[in-house]
């Protein structure tokens, strides 16, 4: 009969073996490029991520370099609208008071065009009574 003999058995543990080596080295020649590629990945990610904190590094930078150009910009604007205010303040002042000078004068005037408080006149002034012509001829009795 065929009877298991213990060569045989030992063969059969080889054949296996050898077997399952050969399936274990078909799997990590299989997961090897996985894993390379996942190395890949990784490290493209990782270059990836370098270029965006480079770019934002770079770019808020920039902006912070320009926001403190713009505020000393604003700070600037701020003096000289302070200053000119102040100085067309200054020159309003001075132009009332010129005006209030000038009623001041004019008010005698004002009065005596007007004539004593009280009174009032009854015709208005015409321009021709106050001609040369016309203070002759009241001179002379006409």
């Amino acid at each position: 009969m065929n009877a298991p003999t213990p060569e045989a058995g030992i063969e059969h543990l080889l054949s296996v073996e050898s077997n399952a080596d050969e399936e274990i080295g078909k799997l990590s020649a299989q997961e090897q490029p996985s894993a390379q590629i996942e190395n890949n990945a990784k490290q493209k990610i990782e270059i990836g991520a370098d270029r965006i904190r480079s770019s934002i590094a770079r770019l808020t930078a920039n902006s912070i370099g320009e926001l403190e150009g713009l505020a000393s910009e604003l700070q600037k604007l701020d003096g000289f609208l302070s200053s000119e205010t102040e100085r067309v303040r200054r020159e309003i002042e001075s132009v009332m008071a010129g005006i209030k000078v000038i009623i001041d004068a004019i008010a005698p005037w004002k009065r005596a065009a007007r004539g004593p408080p009280g009174t009032t006149r009854s015709a208005p002034i015409s321009a021709r009574s106050h001609t040369p012509m016309c203070l002759g001829d009241a001179r002379r009795g006409r």
